[in-house]
């Protein structure tokens, strides 16, 4: 996972290891002002992290709501094959293994251009490559935009949802702003200690009072 202002300097291992979209690059959708809205790039329509990334999605748009704040994730738009998914496959894999030598600021190499181009706050790659699954703020963009790198898990672990929906959660709570906490048994842990965890009554890990507090900070009453 990379997320946060330690996250653009050093990656952290992940411990946790709908419908087909046609959107294309540049299409609006009318996503209302204080909505993010979300691209998934998919490999295939039938990808099983496409049910967990949608689970993710509401399950911060509750959290936002009981908080009192605007904020919220507009429904995710997905594209299968998309023709820009070889550059932002391209790209993932340079972050991925880059990140622990990229400086911040000016040196660090721009996105490329069809990355940049689609219409998305939040381009959700489900990657066909088995590297970490990060969150990158993309450098020299305005407004603030990321890049969220779901992995291609290969083990055990391949197609369980509980596993994947974790991971797209965690990996948005950075792109709502929170770094990691030091509760191995939260979503935004780092470390985690998965093993031991169990979710509570949201079917998630739970945020911490400093994640809330962090969250209304940064997003308003």
């Amino acid at each position: 996972m990379i997320g946060g202002r330690a996250g653009r300097a050093a990656l952290v291992v992940a411990a946790l290891a709908g419908g087909t979209l046609t959107a294309a690059a540049g299409e609006s959708r009318g996503v209302a002002p204080d909505h993010l809205s979300v691209l998934v790039l998919t490999p295939s329509a039938s990808d099983d992290r496409v049910a967990p990334s949608r689970e993710a999605v509401a399950f911060w748009n509750d959290r936002l709501a009981e908080l009192g704040v605007a904020t919220r994730f507009a429904d995710p738009r997905a594209v299968v094959e998309s023709p820009v998914e070889r550059a932002v496959e391209n790209y993932a894999r340079q972050v991925a293994q880059r990140a622990t030598r990229l400086p911040a600021g000016d040196a660090e190499p721009p996105p490329p251009s069809p990355l940049v181009d689609l219409d998305a706050d939040v381009v959700l790659l489900l990657s066909r490559q088995d590297i970490l699954s990060f969150t990158w703020p993309l450098p020299r963009v305005s407004p603030p935009r990321h890049l969220v790198v779901i992995r291609r898990v290969r083990g055990p672990y391949r197609t369980d949802p509980m596993v994947t929906k974790h991971v797209v959660a965690h990996e948005l709570g950075h792109a709502l702003g929170l770094d990691h906490n030091a509760e191995p048994h939260t979503l935004m842990c780092g470390p985690c200690q998965p093993l031991t965890a169990e979710p509570d009554a949201t079917g998630f890990l739970p945020l911490t009072a400093g994640d809330r507090a962090r969250l209304v900070e940064l997003h308003g009453r």
